[in-house]
C-alpha cells in the first residue's frame, strides 16, 4: 500500500471496530478498492473469517472479483449474480444459499438490482457491508436503496468519488446509509442546510460535521 493508502486502511479499520460506518471518498485511481480489500484482510487475520457483503454497479462485480483475485487471494469470495454463474451453478441456485454455505466465504460480491431479489441478503448479519459507487443511493425513495439501508451489518461502508453530485441531499441519502442519524432525518437536515446557505458561517458547520465519517485523503 502507498502511505496515504495505509492512512486509510487504519482510519476504516478503527471506525470498523467501534461498529461505525465510513464514507472513503478518494478520487477516481487512489486505491478505494485495494483499501478495502486491505482491511477485509486484517479483519480476516484478527478475528477469524466471516462473510462480507460487497454491493456494486453489475458492471464493476467482475473488476471486484479480478482485484480481490490479484491482491488478496486469501479471500474466499462469491459473485452473487447472473452473469457469473455456469451451467454447474445456475442462478436458481442462488435464490436460496444457506447459512452454512454463506459462513464458506469472506467477501460476497453482488450488484444493486440484487439486494431485494434475494431473501438471504436481508436476512444475513453481515460483517462489514460495503457500498462502491455509493451514489447509486443518492436518491432515498429508490428501491435499491430502500433495500441498501436495511441491510445488517456490523459496520457499513460507502466508497464513493462524488459524495455530492448535484445537491447536498445526496449526501443526507449516504450518510442515512454509514451512520443512521448521524444527519438527523431528511426534512431536518434541509431545513438545517437552509440556515447554513442564508447564514454567514457557510457550510463550515456541516464540515465539522461529516469530517470524522468523511475522508479524502487524496487531497492531503
Amino acid at each position: 500500500l502507498r502511505p496515504y493508502q495505509q492512512v486509510g486502511l487504519r482510519w476504516l479499520h478503527l471506525l470498523s471496530r467501534l461498529r461505525l460506518g465510513a464514507c472513503l471518498a478518494d478520487d477516481m485511481g487512489l486505491g478505494k478498492t485495494i483499501q478495502v480489500l486491505a482491511l477485509l484482510l486484517v479483519r480476516k487475520r484478527a478475528e477469524g473469517p466471516a462473510p462480507s457483503l460487497l454491493v456494486a454497479p453489475a458492471s464493476l462485480l467482475a473488476n471486484w472479483a479480478q482485484e480481490a483475485a490479484r491482491f488478496a487471494p486469501d479471500l474466499r469470495v462469491l459473485v452473487a449474480h447472473a452473469s457469473a454463474q455456469s451451467a454447474e451453478q445456475p442462478v436458481e441456485a442462488l435464490g436460496e444459499l444457506p447459512a452454512e454455505r454463506l459462513a464458506g466465504f469472506d467477501l460476497v460480491i453482488t450488484s444493486y438490482g440484487s439486494l431485494h431479489r434475494f431473501a438471504w441478503i436481508q436476512a444475513t448479519a453481515w460483517r462489514l457491508a460495503i457500498l462502491d459507487e455509493a451514489q447509486a443511493i443518492k436518491n432515498p425513495a429508490t428501491r435499491q436503496t430502500k433495500a441498501a439501508k436495511t441491510l445488517k451489518a456490523a459496520s457499513r461502508l460507502a466508497l464513493t468519488g462524488t459524495p455530492v453530485e448535484n445537491r447536498l441531499g445526496d449526501l443526507w441519502s449516504l450518510f442515512d446509509f454509514v451512520n443512521p442519524g448521524l444527519l438527523g432525518g431528511a426534512k431536518s437536515f434541509a431545513s438545517f442546510t437552509r440556515r447554513l446557505a442564508d447564514g454567514s458561517g457557510g457550510y463550515a458547520p456541516l464540515r465539522r460535521l461529516v469530517e470524522l465519517m468523511l475522508t479524502q485523503i487524496g487531497y492531503r
